[in-house]
């Protein structure tokens, strides 16, 4: 008995492994049908793609990645030139599925090729389709624009920003008299456009506004490089991925509204649509305080930037005392985004990341066993029920109300990466979460971590995105077999961590111009028209904060974030192959990156000279960004008293004192960084004072002698490679200074 039933057990387990073999045999002769299909292009006047057959099994489009040319259904909309679509097939058979690769096939265009019409217009960008015309459209002197987008008055005021002297651009009475007219069609919003220019006007024709902006940044960029005429033809454009993204840590540096402004200017001049805001952070090498035997919970660095209601228990807020944002002004920015094509996603991050949140609930520090102890400190009590109903009211906070402020951001990030605790605690954590923002009726983001955080609880898919950010925290195939909605944020490819010596996609804007596709995610590879394949985003990380600190600013990481911008919004919505060299890409750029009322280096032209006859004075010249030269001639009549400030220069984006707190002169930036000399103003001594801005430096003379190398004032441990970016306030004069300014002078 004991033998035949050991031989039972052998026959049946034999039996499950060839089940299972066959079952993997018939998977894998699927794959092999599903990669081996016959696909036929579409002929002109076709309206609906012809599926290829397999025998014996079922077959569906699965996915185009331009899906205004080819949708869900297999309708065809034929564009203006002959274009590439990539197209993917669901395969199932006997209870199994297989997905397809990639098949290219070329979509006829509607216009027959002419071969004497005007080339395609050099945009970024490029555009989808083209058929060029003859002739040009010479622009009047005065230019009549009609139609009631909400953008359309801003447009106005750009399009007048571009235009030669002795230009101007005003509301056209009627519109068949306009010169420029946006045409709102009849349909479910897109960002498709139709650009048609002949020899007396242009139009710009969308289903909705945001392909209407499109337009308005397709021929805003055709301007800036000839600014009286255009080239006639007509242009059908659209993405290939609806995201299109960037994500911004200002969680540890603190960036000032303005900038963010200026970052929403770029995004939507190359026609990039998703900002995600990291909202919170801490510095996250708590080590380094604690093998110093401090305690980081009350050393590291950490920020929430939004204006908030809550406070710990001693009185401790949740909001940062050095830069945050009030609610009022961050609903002003979402609208400012929104009307310029460009959605803002909120992110608070927890249960990790989490230090701003522990300070201020202390009890609910995660108590379990995990990992990296050393950064407990920031570890929100993923087990504690408690924990959840605590940050589902900071996010009520956002999400309620009559006026809410994340009210009009579809999308908000709940965070959710880095947790070092157990994997079942970060799943009811996470997954309850995820069903709280649901249930006040967003859409929930968050950073993939299952592959790292396996487990037995479910965590919710459905109505869900997730970026996939680390290839030991998710796994592409299984999030879109789990039913997430996936954004590429690789981060080998796609993360700046700003002058520190890892994570450097801003120094390979060659390699992702020539190489980089959106749908690859380290080793895996998704179809490119994958329905739940979202699109992609970079994103900058400010980890060099704190005991790293070398004293940059925003200032300083604008041509990180333009570079990539401008390289990825062409690799987002344009066709794999680049258009053009990225010799030739980059020179475009530069002929085009003129973008109107986008100033975050503050770069001007401005000369200075003045005698004040007495203080204050209002100079009202705003700011000067590097590269300037000022030279001041001065006298400090009294001594500054103990603790008090002069303030010898001012605007929004900083102040130069005379003397600081401690006496010493002091740069102060507007995102609350400061600077001190080692030096103090002479009292009753005429001196001359020349401050030296260039990017990374700003240097201090007093008589011509050097001030030497200012410190950092909050954070003065970093020696090495320090920086001290200094936009030079213009706008007052001697608001607080005790002496006379003899003359000022800025070149």
């Amino acid at each position: 008995m004991k033998s035949g039933r050991i031989g039972n057990v052998k026959l049946s387990v034999l039996i499950t492994l060839s089940l299972v073999s066959l079952g993997n045999l018939l998977a894998s002769d699927l794959q092999q049908m599903a990669d081996s299909l016959q696909v036929k292009a579409p002929s002109a006047g076709d309206k609906k793609l012809a599926l290829p057959r397999v025998k014996g099994a079922k077959i569906r489009l699965l996915g185009a990645d331009y899906e205004q040319i080819i949708d869900k259904k297999g309708k065809i909309r034929f564009p203006m030139s002959d274009t590439a679509v990539r197209l993917s097939f669901e395969l199932s058979k006997d209870g199994k599925k297989a997905i397809s690769r990639d098949y290219e096939i070329t979509v006829p265009g509607q216009a027959r090729n002419n071969a004497d019409g005007n080339p395609k217009p050099q945009i970024i960008p490029e555009l989808l389709s083209w058929s060029g015309g003859q002739g040009a459209c010479v622009l009047p002197k005065q230019i009549l624009v009609a139609g009631d987008a909400p953008f359309c008055a801003e447009f106005i005021r750009e399009l007048q920003a571009v235009l030669p002297k002795g230009y101007t651009v005003s509301v056209a009475e009627q519109a068949e008299n306009a010169h420029i007219k946006f045409t709102r069609l009849k349909g479910k919003d897109s960002e498709a456009y139709t650009l048609r220019i002949d020899d007396k006007s242009v139009s710009i024709s969308s289903k909705g506004d945001t392909g209407l902006f499109w337009g308005s940044r397709t021929l805003l960029q055709m301007l800036v490089q000839n600014p009286t005429q255009l080239p006639c033809g007509t242009a059908w454009d659209a993405p290939r991925y609806q995201l299109r993204g960037f994500m911004l840590d200002v969680g540890r540096l603190p960036i000032p509204m303005d900038y963010i402004k200026d970052v929403v200017r770029l995004m939507s001049w190359y026609k990039m649509n998703d900002l995600q805001l990291h909202l919170n952070d801490n510095y996250i090498f708590h080590e380094h305080y604690v093998k110093n035997g401090e305690d980081p919970f009350k050393k590291s660095y950490s920020a929430f930037r939004m204006e908030s209601k809550v406070r710990g228990a001693d009185g401790t807020p949740l909001t940062a005392q050095d830069l945050s944002y009030s609610k009022a002004e961050f609903r002003k920015l979402v609208k400012f985004a929104n009307e310029r094509g460009v959605n803002i996603v909120p992110e608070f991050d927890a249960p990790g990341h989490a230090l701003s949140f522990t300070r201020v609930r202390p009890d609910l520090i995660y108590q379990g066993e995990m990992r990296h102890v050393e950064r407990r400190c920031e570890m929100l009590d993923a087990a504690n029920p408690k924990t959840l109903a605590f940050m589902s009211k900071v996010w009520d906070e956002y999400l309620q109300g009559q006026n809410p402020v994340f009210g009009d951001c579809p999308v908000v990030h709940v965070g959710s990466d880095e947790f070092f605790g157990a994997a079942e605690d970060y799943r009811r954590f996470t997954d309850g979460l995820l069903k709280h923002i649901l249930s006040r009726n967003h859409t929930p983001r968050f950073w993939g971590s299952l592959k790292a955080k396996p487990g037995k609880t479910p965590v919710q898919a459905t109505g869900v995105q997730m970026n996939l950010w680390s290839q030991d925290w998710s796994n592409a195939w299984q999030s879109v077999n789990a039913g997430y909605d996936v954004i590429t944020t690789f981060d080998r490819d796609l993360y700046v961590v700003p002058f520190a010596g890892y994570y450097r996609a801003d120094n390979n804007r060659r390699g992702l111009y020539e190489n980089w596709i959106p749908n690859r995610f380290g080793r895996e590879t998704l179809p490119a028209g994958h329905p739940q394949l979202l699109g992609a985003a970079f994103a900058v990380w400010n980890d060099e904060i704190d005991r790293l600190h070398k004293g940059y600013g925003a200032i300083d990481i604008w041509d990180s974030i333009e570079g990539l911008v401008n390289v990825l919004s062409q690799k987002m919505w344009g066709q794999p192959q680049a258009p053009r060299s990225f010799e030739e890409h980059d020179a475009l750029v530069s002929q085009i990156s003129r973008i109107p009322f986008c100033n975050p280096l503050s770069q001007n032209e401005k000369r200075i000279k003045l005698s004040p006859e007495s203080l204050p004075m209002q100079i009202k010249k705003g700011s000067k960004g590097p590269d300037y030269h000022l030279t001041m001639e001065l006298e400090m009549t009294a001594a500054p008293e103990a603790g008090k400030e002069q303030v010898l220069l001012e605007s929004s984006h900083g102040q130069l004192l005379a003397a600081g707190k401690d006496g010493r002169v002091t740069l102060r930036r507007s995102d609350t960084i400061e600077f001190a000399y080692n030096t103090k103003l002479p009292v009753g001594q005429r001196v001359t004072l020349e401050l030296i801005g260039s990017m990374g430096k700003t240097e201090l003379l007093i008589n011509g002698v050097s001030a030497g190398e200012p410190e950092n004032v909050r954070f003065p441990l970093h020696q090495k490679d320090r920086m001290s970016t200094f936009v030079l306030p213009l706008e007052t004069l001697g608001s607080s200074f005790t002496g006379k300014v003899y003359s000022l002078r800025v070149e």
